[in-house]
């Protein structure tokens, strides 16, 4: 499918708010709950189930997961590049902010003085400190935005999820999502399954079965809901990479994502993301996209996303 720029770029952005705050009905959910609680499947905002975790947002209203990435594009736009100590900047202030929701690793790390000016540093020495073997998903989404990116694409996913992230199945999860994006992106078609095993025998190994189970599985295999780990990077990687191969729609698959429960808001943005690089913008329905709240800064980010890639890597190419 040979899409515009603009089509593919807010396809992602859009995809991306639309999973998540989508995937915020289901959050920290088991399938079980999930058919308790939504017992014809959730399709739409107007469902959701108003307890103590989601009253903290309107229905319609999208999360962290797509702070970060209008962060990130902020960052690369007024910059004009990929600059980590920058969105390194913009994490800590954000932090100061004091928003909700954010995971108890990211906190530590951003919550250190010196985090804004050494950010490598201070997040390796936090997480020797902590002694943490955890590898969550909470910094994969940056990696559909670096992936856009068309250059140094495995290195500059790596460099920004070890910002706040710094373990290896992170990193490797995270460059194979960008080398997803990247090739959706730019050569309109999803990315070739050898390349993304080349990355992960060469970063982490562990995450080979992932993969496996992404292309040859079911969903089901990747066990999104388990309370125990619903929260690993892989799972959410997995996921997102099934959709790709699996699901002829964005709606199909965040609405599949979305019901099986777990990390849902972060694993549906992921595929969300994905799916609206591969079917464009006009392919998302109109039912999940007027509801959405905020259009007004996903539009604005989506707008500056678009002409900066434009300048950069197709400077001779028409807009639309």
């Amino acid at each position: 499918m040979n899409l515009s720029l603009k089509e593919k770029v807010f396809g992602a952005i859009y995809g991306y708010a639309i999973g998540d705050a989508l995937g915020l009905c289901a959050e920290f959910m088991t399938k079980r709950e999930l058919k308790r609680k939504y017992p014809e499947g959730l399709t739409s905002y107007s469902q959701i189930v108003r307890d103590a975790h989601r009253a903290q947002w309107d229905r319609g209203d999208w999360t962290n997961d797509t702070s970060f990435i209008v962060m990130l594009i902020d960052s690369i736009c007024e910059c004009n590049r990929i600059y980590p100590k920058d969105f390194a900047r913009r994490l800590h202030k954000w932090y100061l902010s004091d928003p909700n929701d954010v995971t108890q690793t990211m906190r530590w790390v951003l919550s250190q003085p010196d985090f804004a000016d050494e950010p490598f540093a201070t997040s390796r020495r936090v997480w020797n400190d902590l002694n943490s073997h955890d590898s969550p998903c909470d910094a994969i989404g940056r990696a559909i935005v670096t992936g856009m990116w068309n250059e140094d694409v495995v290195d500059h996913a790596i460099d920004i999820v070890r910002l706040t992230h710094p373990t290896t199945r992170c990193e490797t999860s995270s460059a194979i999502i960008a080398k997803m994006a990247n090739s959706l992106m730019w050569e309109n078609r999803p990315a070739e399954f050898d390349d993304l095993m080349k990355i992960a025998r060469n970063y982490n190994v562990d995450v080979v079965r992932y993969l496996e189970i992404a292309r040859d599985g079911i969903l089901e295999d990747i066990n999104l809901d388990d309370p125990d780990n619903f929260w690993f990077v892989r799972k959410a990687m997995a996921a997102a990479l099934w959709c790709v191969w699996h699901c002829e729609s964005a709606e199909e698959g965040i609405i599949k994502v979305i019901n099986q429960g777990g990390d849902a808001d972060t694993n549906a943005a992921l595929a969300g993301g994905l799916l609206g690089i591969r079917y464009g913008y006009s392919s998302l329905p109109e039912r999940l996209i007027t509801p959405l709240l905020r259009k007004d800064v996903l539009d604005e980010t989506a707008r500056k996303y678009t002409n900066i890639l434009k300048e950069q890597f197709m400077p001779d190419e028409t807009m639309d």
